[in-house]
């Protein structure tokens, strides 16, 4: 088949229940084998996790669909308000922190 559907209910969180957010990953219900789709729902004030991807060399897209987050990367932090999207670098140590409401997100991520 030259495509594939598929929806949040096709795969779990791979964040604990205590997280106060869910990380719903895509690829594997989209069979991709390049991009990396995610949604991520927060919770107010929740956190997501520190990391880079110095590794695999993914760069990631942030895009806030509802709510506002801050990233933190390179000493700087950078504000996400809803309709705003943002880049970074894979060798950038990045975090993403929700602020006092709920904020719903995708994530996009390639190789470069």
């Amino acid at each position: 088949m030259p495509y594939e559907k598929a929806t949040i209910a096709d795969a779990e969180s791979a964040l604990p229940d205590d997280a106060r957010a869910k990380m719903f990953r895509m690829k594997d219900p989209l069979d991709t084998d390049e991009v990396a789709f995610t949604l991520f729902t927060m919770e107010p004030n929740a956190e997501g996790m520190e990391h880079d991807h110095r590794d695999s060399g993914q760069e990631e897209v942030y895009y806030v669909v509802e709510g506002g987050v801050d990233v933190e990367f390179g000493g700087e932090t950078v504000s996400l308000d809803e309709r705003e999207a943002l880049r970074i670098d894979a060798e950038e140590t990045r975090q993403i922190r929700n602020r006092d409401h709920y904020s719903e997100l995708v994530l996009v991520g390639a190789p470069r």
